[in-house]
Formats: structure tokens, sequence, C-alpha cells
């Protein structure tokens, strides 16, 4: 009798054991409104199922993997009623709570078995007690804080891997049993060493696994961070462009209005009138397609493209593209266009044309620049996959950007699809 009280009382331990260890992990995550309240409710219905999982598992069902991956599913449970995280990052935390409860325990029964051999008492629930109130505080600020306190963001693949290493994790337990001996007697098997090292193995993978997934994160956001400041120097570099160019016209004007005000015949003051009212079409002939952020990019690059002697035709419905973000739209459109301009300028004079369309087609919003191919047979293979700088752009939008030839002209297209709400866009290609 007095050894199924002592196994009774050693499921109620354990019980305790996991509920406090999911409470450390969870604690440092944000938490909900009634926190306390709920964290006391949540966990003392987890512990009265846990122990009643341990011993449905020793008298009905003894497949310890399962019973495992039943306290994992309450764990989740348990976190995401505490804390304000999302599914997948509750059940990553009771995951971690679960590896780390169970080789503490694997090694708390090691350090009993050393104890009870010295000749001291058996007393189980003190070691054990003692042995939690050690070890607790450790997972929570060596392990808890530092996955758990900050942005946390797990990804499928994260979450994937830390569930093979769970599952290897917890098959391994089957292999050894490593029990208390309450006599005095060692407990252990030969196994044991093997046991412990695999545990403390599992930890250290999870704990690798986590910072490389974390490392990989900072990387992305440091990528992204240096494609803005390059997109940000284009821009600058833009600007810098046009204003020189708007100096120098300014310099025009005012050379012209001096020509006129020396004029004296008619003749001279309409001659002076005429190259006037030719030096400002520039800023009076807007293009409209109906997208402001779309005018305002085509706007910018016309000034180059008048400067330079390159004729911009276009033939656009930005109000196909009024799902795409302003910020998205702009770059996209520079790029494209900068690309474009930069192939152009190398053309001769009289083939510096550039054609810009935007149409509907089967669902698809098409963005499509094209000009002339280099004399010579230059072959539009030699054109870039995609401009610098929207990759990550074209992956928000599941969008696509190709380049060819057609009918003797280089061909920049990128396909958008349209959203459900907005779909439904008919073809309407109207370009030469």
């Amino acid at each position: 009798m007095s050894e199924i009280v002592n196994a009774l009382d050693g499921r109620y331990y354990v019980s305790l054991w996991v509920v406090l260890q999911v409470l450390a992990f969870q604690h440092p995550m944000p938490h909900r409104r009634r926190y306390r309240v709920r964290a006391a409710a949540g966990g003392a219905a987890l512990l009265f199922a846990v122990r009643w999982i341990l011993l449905f598992q020793s008298y009905v069902f003894s497949v310890p993997l399962a019973t495992r991956l039943m306290m994992g599913c309450l764990a989740t449970l348990l976190i995401l009623l505490c804390c304000d995280v999302p599914p997948i990052q509750a059940a990553y935390a009771a995951l971690w709570a679960m590896v780390t409860q169970q080789t503490m325990q694997n090694a708390s029964s090691v350090l009993l078995n050393l104890v009870l051999r010295q000749g001291f008492p058996p007393n189980y629930g003190l070691y054990l007690a003692i042995w939690m109130a050690a070890v607790l505080p450790l997972s929570y600020h060596l392990l808890a804080i530092p996955l758990f306190g900050g942005d946390c963001r797990i990804t499928r693949r994260l979450f994937a891997t830390a569930s093979v290493l769970f599952l290897e994790f917890e098959l391994v337990q089957n292999v050894p049993a490593i029990k208390i001996s309450l006599d005095g007697q060692s407990g252990l098997n030969q196994n044991y060493q093997f046991v412990l090292m695999n545990g403390a193995c599992i930890l250290v993978a999870l704990y690798l696994v986590h910072t490389l997934s974390v490392k990989r994160r900072a990387e992305d956001e440091l990528a992204i961070a240096n494609a803005l400041r390059r997109s940000q120097r284009e821009q600058y570099e833009t600007a810098r462009r046009h204003v020189l160019l708007i100096n120098r016209r300014c310099h025009e004007l005012k050379m012209q209005l001096a020509d006129l005000s020396r004029a004296r015949t008619a003749s001279e003051q309409q001659q002076c009138l005429t190259r006037l009212s030719e030096a400002v079409d520039i800023y009076d002939s807007r293009l409209a397609t109906g997208n402001d952020v779309l005018d305002m990019a085509l706007a910018e690059q016309r000034l180059y493209c008048r400067e330079h002697g390159i004729r911009l035709h276009c033939v656009a419905d930005g109000r196909l593209l009024s799902f795409v973000e302003a910020a998205d739209l702009y770059t996209l459109a520079t790029c494209m266009l900068r690309r474009a301009v930069e192939q152009t300028e190398k053309l001769p004079e009289l083939q510096r044309e550039l054609d810009l369309a935007i149409y509907g087609r089967q669902g698809m919003a098409v963005l499509e620049t094209a000009w002339m191919l280099q004399p010579g047979g230059a072959e539009a293979s030699t054109l870039p996959a995609r401009p610098e700088g929207i990759g990550e752009l074209l992956h928000k939008y599941g969008a696509e950007l190709f380049a060819g030839s057609e009918h003797g002209c280089a061909v920049l297209r990128c396909l958008i699809p349209v959203p459900k709400p907005q779909a439904g866009v008919q073809d309407n290609k109207s370009i030469p």
C-alpha cells in the first residue's frame, strides 16, 4: 500500500512540475487581461488533468508518447488562455516546457538515487521540492526570458524542426527506466547516462535551432534595411538630378525672357514667345493615368527623358494598380522606368522611343515597358531578370517580372495578380 501511495504522490509532484514549468515559460510573453486569475485557474485545471493522464498511462493506456502529446496540447491551451500570442508560439513554448521539465526530472532521479545511496532518509517529496526550487528559476532566467521575452516570431520551419526533436526526445525516454529506489538501492539501469545526455543534447539543439532562426530573421531585416537605404540614395540622386534640370531650365527661361525684352519687331517677339512656350510645355503637359503615385513617377522620369531626347509614350490605366500600396507602386514603377530609360539612352537619337502601358488581362494587372533593341542584333536575353531592389516587393504581391523581345523591341513586363474583390479586370490592351 505504501508503494502505491508513494507512486500517487510522485504523480502529484510531476504534475505540479509540469504546471510550474509551463507557467515559467509563458510568463515573459504578453499577458491577457486578468492574467493572474487565468493562470491560477488554468494551472489548477492542468495540474489535475496531468495527474489523471499519468494514472491513465499507468493502468489503462501505457503509451508515454501519446500521453506526453496530450499534456503538450493542454499546456498549449493554458498558454493561449493566459497570453496574447499566436497558437504556433503557444505550442512552441509548451514544447520547450515539456522538454525542459522531463530533462530536469531525469536529472532529479539521478541525484535522488545518489542521495539515497548515501543513507539519507527516503523523503521523495522534500528532495523533489528542493530540486524544483533550484532549477525553475534557472530555466526561467536562462531559457524562458531569452527565448520569449522579446519579439518572438515563430516560423513554421522552426516549429517543425523543434517538433521533430521533441518526438525524438520522447521516444528515447521509453528506452531505459529511471526510477527512484526508496530502499536505498540504486534504481538506475545501465542506460541512464544515454537518456540524460540525449535530453541535454536535445535542449542544446533546440536552443541552436532557435538562435539560427533569430539570426536568419535579423539578416533578412538587415537586407531589407540595406535595400531601403539603397532606394533612398537612388531617390536622392534622382531628386538631385531633377533639381539640376529645373535650375538649368529656369536659367534658359530667364535668357529667353531677356531676349523677349530686347525684341523690337513683332516677328522677333513671336519667335521668342514660341520658344518660351516650348520651354514651359514640359511642366504644363502632365500625363494623367488615374493614379497619383504613377503620375508622380512618370513626371519625374519624363523630365529626364525630355532632357536626353527620349520620347516617352504612355497608354496606362493607373486605376488597375490601386490595390498596390503607394510606396510599393512608386518603387516598382521607378525601377522599371529607370531600367528602360538606361537602355533607351544607349540608342541613336532617332530611335529613342519608350513605351509604357498598363492594362488588364485574365485577372492580372500588367505593367509593361518597351523600347527598341540596339542595332546589330543585341538580344533581350542580356537584360536582367529583374531590376535591383524589388525582389521582396514582387514576392509580397505574388507578382512575376519577365524580360524578353517582341517585334524587334525589348520588353520588360510585370504581371501582378489582382485581389479577388477587384477581380473582373478585362483585357483592355491598346498599345501600338
